[in-house]
């Protein structure tokens, strides 16, 4: 699965919010903590709502990355289901053209659930993306 997005942000920041967890975490809509295991590997708690039920879970992830052009985030959740996402970033006039491939095997049925989910959610990941107010650093 390819999804493409456009964030009116520079390239570096764009890169920042996929590679550190403190902020991926404050613009990502269903992840509300990750806890660094090390080596890249971090323990990810999640919070999916199925109709008005809310059911959360944790699974482990790691985020690879290559200078500020490419990141790579994979996912085992609950060892029945791998998901690999790979973003590419490319600066361009609008700020950032974002290029995902999205990667999932499950022993489950989910595919079709899970993209449908990746487009929303990561659709409104890179809005909250730009529309984040910078932290002020002293």
């Amino acid at each position: 699965m390819e999804l493409i997005f456009t964030v009116k942000r520079d390239k570096q920041t764009v890169f920042e919010y996929l590679t550190q967890p403190y902020k991926f975490v404050s613009v990502h809509p269903l992840i509300y903590k990750m806890t660094d295991l090390g080596g890249g590997y971090y323990k990810v708690y999640e919070q999916v709502k199925f109709g008005s039920v809310p059911y959360k879970f944790t699974y482990k992830a790691n985020i690879v990355s290559q200078q500020n052009d490419e990141v790579t985030i994979n996912a085992s959740v609950a060892g029945i289901t791998k998901i690999t996402m790979h973003f590419y970033l490319r600066s361009s006039e609008a700020g950032t053209a974002i290029t995902e491939h999205i990667s999932i095997n499950s022993l489950l049925p989910i595919k079709r659930f899970m993209h449908n989910l990746f487009k929303e959610q990561h659709g409104q990941l890179f809005k909250n993306i730009e529309g984040k107010e910078e932290e002020i650093k002293e």
